[in-house]
This record gives C-alpha cells, structure tokens and sequence, in this order.
C-alpha cells in the first residue's frame, strides 16, 4: 500500500544578500575607522615630543639621571718608560687612599668627642635641674616652717591675752565684793550705833 500523503518540502536554505548583511551591522555596531587627519597625527606626535623633552629636562635639574662616563682606555703599550709612569699613578693612588682613611678616621675622633661633650653638657644640665630644684624645695620647706611658726607665736599670743582678761575680770570681781562686804559692815554699824542712841535716849 502506498501513502497519499504528500512528502515534507523542507526549504531550501538562501544565499545571504546585502540587505541581510546591513541589518547584521546594526545589531552588532559599527567598528569606528583607524583612518585620521594628518594634521592631527603630526600634531600628536609633536605634543609627545615637547612632553618627553621636558620630562627629560627636569630630570636632569633635578639631578636623578647621570650621564655615562666614559671608560679610561689606559696607556698604550708604545708609551715611553710606561712602568715608572704606572708606578707614579699607584702611589698617587695610595697617597688620596692614605689621606681619605685619615680624613674619615679625624671626622670619627670628632664625632666621638663631640657625642662625650654632649653627654656631659646634659650631665651638667640634670645636675643643675635638680640642685635648683632641691633648693626651690628647701626654700618652700622653710617658708612653711616660718608661718607655722608665726601662726603658734599668734595662737600664743592670744592665749595669754585671754588669761589676762581672765585675771583682770577676777580681781575686778573680788574688789566690787571686797567693797560690797564693806558697805554691808557699815551699814551695820550705823545700824547699831542708831539702836545704842535710842537705848541712851529712853534711859
């Protein structure tokens, strides 16, 4: 038995025209061209220049990059009495190593002596710092004992001012009782001396 239905027709696939291209461009973006003005190259590349230059100067003011000294070639073997002019070289050479290591060990003694005055200048300076302070404390100590002891001098004082006026009160007192007890006596005397005229009188 054979199928009427009709087989599947699949498509067949197109070859991609301009119009599929343009749309891929879009979705994707367009890459910005390389190409520029020659006028703006050369100007970049001037700019550039001028900037390195005065990098280069102000390093040099500064004093960081060095210029490369050139290698002594020494003396050439066809130069006459070459050994005794080699020889005059070494000791000069040892004479400027000699006269450097005296320089440097001058400056070491120097050093030496000058860190022992410093650390007997501080010395110097402790001491004096607790003599003075030793001497303020003395100074305060005696002040304090002064106004102590002008303080007992006035409570002193005081005290005994305070007994006078006591003794002073007492015989006060004792002489206004002496002449009340005196009073008192002659009155009685008058008193009986009076009692004795009537007596004499009625007799």
């Amino acid at each position: 038995l054979k199928c009427s239905a009709p087989a599947a027709v699949w498509p067949e696939p197109q070859p991609a025209t301009s119009c599929h291209l343009h749309d891929m461009a879009k979705l994707l973006g367009k890459s910005k061209s390389g190409r520029q003005k020659t006028t703006l190259k050369y100007n970049v590349a001037k700019r550039v220049r001028e900037h390195r230059r005065r990098v280069r100067k102000e390093a040099k003011k500064a004093g960081g990059a060095k210029k490369r000294t050139k290698k002594d070639p020494g003396i050439p073997n066809s130069w006459p009495f070459k050994a005794q002019l080699l020889e005059s070289i070494e000791k000069q050479k040892k004479q400027k190593e000699d006269e450097l290591a005296k320089k440097r060990k001058e400056q070491r003694d120097k050093a030496k002596e000058d860190q022992k005055q410093q650390a007997l200048e501080r010395a110097r300076e402790i001491e004096e710092r607790e003599t003075l302070r030793k001497e303020k404390r003395a100074k305060a100590l005696a002040e304090r004992e002064k106004e102590a002891k002008k303080a007992g001098k006035k409570g002193d004082g005081e005290m005994e001012d305070d007994d006078e006026d006591d003794d002073d009160s007492g015989e006060e007192g004792e002489e206004e009782e002496d002449e009340d007890m005196e009073g008192d006596e002659e009155e009685e005397g008058e008193e009986s001396e009076e009692e004795e005229a009537e007596d004499k009188a009625k007799a």
